[in-house]
């Protein structure tokens, strides 16, 4: 018999940069950026930059804006 696990891990690639440089603390929003075109857009973001509204897909200079102390990290060309 096969066996078939899925798992959904939004919140994996902030989760990953935070284990591997233990910066920002859980409270500080944290966003991995990508970009596209000219434009940086959003690809994660953990869970307290949500709960001040940071969504994947928005425009880094909007989530600035929003938040003035974000903390960015480049996303990798596999982070998504």
């Amino acid at each position: 018999m096969r066996r078939v696990v899925s798992l959904y891990l939004p919140t994996w690639p902030t989760d990953r940069n935070r284990r591997k440089f233990g910066d920002p603390p859980r409270e500080k929003p944290l966003v991995t950026v990508i970009k596209q075109g000219s434009r940086r857009l959003i690809a994660s973001a953990c869970p307290a930059a949500q709960k001040v509204g940071l969504i994947e897909g928005m425009a880094v200079v909007k989530a600035q804006a929003m938040v003035p102390d974000l903390h960015i990290i480049n996303a990798g060309p596999r982070a998504r």
